[in-house]
């Protein structure tokens, strides 16, 4: 047997394969044979020699002559394959990005040509598809990246050995060359500086496909917004000229609103009390110009059917305060009617024997009539301000208390005034509401619950008027839908409840609330009190006050506004849902930086170095060729398998780990030849 050329790595007892014998079962390996092909021996006598896999056999020239040429579609293809997949990754991401940026500005319908309906119920199922075509994109505009990180992966075996002339840990190496060679693997070799640049470059690569194939596809996406239809003419509740205030009619101008202030106290009640929304609601959205809005009510427009309008809206800031008269000494009403001259209000209001409450003994409150008994102090006509005028009154002397509960208003910080009558005396205060309106043309949405939400002032330009709310006789009317708030037909009576009757006088359901709190008014007790209670009721806080009169004239408005006092046409659309697609710009951003590093490194990496050394039979092979690592790997191993036990010791796994582990100080080099090829060998 010829001597080895290689230094073995444990001294092997030899032993003659056929002798037999006890040691028969572990045998050691000596080499693998050179079996010659059974055409090249036919007929001989005698086999030929066996010789060692170390040595070179001639190739057999009729199975290693060059092929015919190679088929020019596939030379073409090998020509224009590296730059098509230059272009793919950034034509497809543009593509893709470029859409969702579009998307983000402009309404783009989903459009499934007839092979699905889109439909809001359907919304999931369009969704899922959508997400799952994205994901496929990203894929495809990937492909080059999955493609090269293959080949890096593939080049790295050769290349980690090519830049470490010293050598490579036999573990280091053994462990890139398995195909199992996974991510975690990948980021030990990295941490540990033992691959080359190509292949560190390459695991950032990977880092960045993970982000960008998670975040892509999640950038674009569908929503069910309301799209508009074409432009119609709505007819809409409408505050015309002469409705309110008919300058004609010099003996009750105001006769015609004043005859709906019934229905506008019932409306009010409803509304407050009962927490009955009549007809449409209004969205009380925040506004840095107004406290609320008093919209009018679209006449043929069902509640659930979205749509949006232009029309004129009140703006309304409402205020509540206490006035301050001209009366500073006692006035005597027997004979003559008392006018008060409200300094800060620049009105006159009459006080006469009809205020004084019926029984001439409890305290009372009521709104004074805009029509008979609220002036403007400088004209002397009709105020048209949209005031509400309260007069509250306290008998101090001449007065029987009320029975069984002596109850008394508290007007302790009020400026105050006498009234006399006959031989009483009465102490009165007045509270004036202003709604302080200003009328503007807004365009108002019904998103189909029945909520008109009144939209900001548009930044860029002003809507034209719609005239359908006349100034004039839009705020004067807010006076009058108040009138008969106080009294007890429709807005509620505390005649309703017997035990609590006589309180009447202090006003209705509605305006007790407002004017003294809720919980004061509804904790007042009842007839069954014992007989002398006293009770002594306190004003709300002005802001109270002035917050409920906020939702009096807007309830009590909607019976005039809902066509009462005329009908107007404002131009509108309805609005129907479609289903549109839309973008996340922080992921389509992101994504967009992520996909120009990636194309950045795939130009790169398509002109890096050292292509085509990947790990192939045929480059392995060659590089093992006058290598001493066949044999010496071989003999280990089948010295290792003669011991193995599979039901003790595992897999076949596990020899080659022992084997690895053995072996872990040493290195793995490649020396390279005088034709430049590379020879594997060990340190």
């Amino acid at each position: 047997m010829p001597e080895p050329s290689y230094s073995p790595l444990n001294v092997l007892e030899s032993t003659d394969p056929k002798s037999p014998g006890p040691s028969s079962s572990k045998q050691p390996f000596i080499g693998d044979s050179y079996l010659p092909f059974l055409a090249d021996n036919a007929g001989s006598e005698e086999p030929p020699e066996s010789g060692s896999s170390m040595y070179l056999v001639p190739l057999r020239p009729q199975l290693y002559q060059r092929g015919p040429t190679a088929n020019p579609r596939q030379h073409l293809w090998r020509v224009i394959r590296p730059p098509l997949q230059m272009a793919l990754l950034p034509l497809a991401a543009i593509g893709y990005l470029a859409f969702c940026y579009t998307v983000h500005g402009k309404v783009v319908p989903v459009n499934t040509f007839g092979i699905y309906s889109v439909a809001p119920q359907h919304l999931a199922t369009i969704k899922g598809v959508i997400t799952s075509i994205s994901i496929i994109i990203i894929s495809i505009a990937l492909y080059p990246i999955y493609d090269i990180l293959n080949s890096l992966k593939s080049e790295e075996f050769f290349r980690v050995l090519s830049s470490h002339s010293h050598g490579v840990p036999l573990e280091t190496i053994n462990q890139i060359s398995s195909p199992s060679f996974g991510i975690i693997d990948a980021m030990i070799v990295f941490w540990r500086r033992t691959c080359s640049n190509h292949y560190s470059m390459g695991i950032v690569t990977s880092l960045l496909v993970w982000v960008v194939a998670t975040l892509a596809p999640g950038a674009l996406t569908i929503n069910s917004v309301l799209a508009d239809q074409e432009m119609v003419a709505f007819a809409i509740g409408a505050v015309l000229p002469q409705s309110v205030l008919n300058a004609s009619d010099y003996v009750e101008p105001a006769f015609n609103a004043s005859l709906n202030s019934d229905m506008a106290a019932s409306i009010t009640w409803a509304e407050m009390e009962l927490g009955m929304q009549y007809s449409f609601g209004i969205v009380n959205t925040p506004d840095p110009d107004y406290a609320a809005y008093i919209v009018p009510i679209p006449l043929d427009l069902a509640s659930t059917t979205s749509a949006r309008w232009l029309t004129d809206v009140m703006g309304i800031n409402p205020s509540c305060s206490r006035a301050v008269t001209n009366m500073t000494r006692p006035f005597n009403i027997s004979n003559a009617d008392a006018t008060a001259f409200l300094l800060d209000f620049n009105l006159d209001v009459q006080v006469s024997t009809f205020d004084i409450s019926p029984v001439d003994v409890t305290p009372f409150a009521s709104i004074k009539s805009p029509i008979s008994d609220v002036r403007n102090h400088t004209t002397q006509a009709l105020a048209t301000d949209g005031s509400t005028v309260f007069l509250l009154g306290q008998c101090l002397s001449g007065c029987t208390p009320p029975t069984p509960v002596n109850f008394m208003l508290d007007l302790t910080g009020l400026p105050t005034f006498s009234i006399e009558v006959s031989d009483q005396t009465w102490s009165m205060a007045i509270l004036v509401c202003v709604p302080n309106v200003t009328i503007e043309t807004r365009e108002v949405r019904n998103e189909g619950l029945g909520l008109l939400d009144v939209q900001p002032r548009p930044m860029t330009r002003r809507f034209a008027r719609q005239g359908n709310l006349h100034p004039i006789q839009t705020t004067s009317l807010l006076s009058i839908a108040t009138l008969k708030v106080s009294l007890m037909q429709g807005a509620g009576s505390m005649l309703s409840t017997a035990d609590r009757g006589q309180y009447w006088p202090l006003g209705s359901q509605v305006l007790g609330a407002v004017l003294y709190g809720k919980q004061q008014w509804e904790g007042l007790p009842g007839i069954s009190a014992p007989n002398g209670t006293n009770v002594t009721i306190t004003l709300a806080p002005l802001e109270d006050i002035t917050k409920g009169y906020t939702q009096i004239i807007q309830s009590a408005a909607k019976s005039y506004l809902a066509g009462y006092l005329g009908t107007a046409y404002v131009p509108g659309w309805v609005s129907t849902t479609e289903i549109i697609f839309s973008s996340s710009i922080p992921n389509v951003a992101l994504s967009t930086v992520i996909f120009i590093l990636l194309a950045v490194l795939i130009i790169f990496a398509q002109l890096r170095p050292g292509k085509g050394t990947e790990f192939t039979l045929i480059n392995v092979a060659a590089a093992v060729h006058g290598s001493e690592l066949p044999v010496q790997f071989a003999q280990m191993k089948a010295e290792q398998m003669a011991d193995f036990v599979p039901s003790i010791m595992g897999d076949h796994k596990d020899v080659q780990q022992d084997i690895a582990e053995m072996l872990r100080e040493r290195k793995i080099f490649l020396q390279r030849r005088a034709d430049g090829s590379g020879v594997l060998h060990i340190s």
